[in-house]
């Protein structure tokens, strides 16, 4: 539990871990059913990542556009994301399993 909340904690300061190339494995489209109002929808990305001879790393990202958007609009920010593409990772130095892809890599979705 310690550590979970650990974890959380330490992605506020994200922006200041080191970074890295990862290689894109997945993108998806993802809906996100609620019960009070229409569906809202984002993409996950998911990646490897290696440190030197360690690894592979994974991690998977979210990025949740304005609840107004439509879906045709979240699937053509898709397109941004493309699988075998690379993209600048943030990792935690005392331990690399915990990762985020950079906030820019989302620049141009919205």
């Amino acid at each position: 539990m310690f550590e979970d909340l650990y974890d959380a904690i330490s992605f506020l300061r994200s922006n200041k871990w080191p970074t890295v190339e990862a290689e894109i494995t997945a993108v998806e489209l993802e809906r996100i059913a609620t019960r009070r109002s229409k569906d809202r929808f984002r993409l996950s990305v998911a990646y490897k990542f290696y440190l030197g001879e360690d690894g592979p790393y994974t991690g998977v990202s979210f990025w949740e556009p304005p609840r107004s958007w439509p879906e045709e609009r979240v699937d053509s920010a898709k397109g941004t994301f493309q699988v075998g593409q690379r993209r600048v990772v943030r990792y935690r130095p005392d331990d690399a399993s915990v990762n985020v892809l950079d906030k820019a890599a989302w620049l141009d979705c919205g």
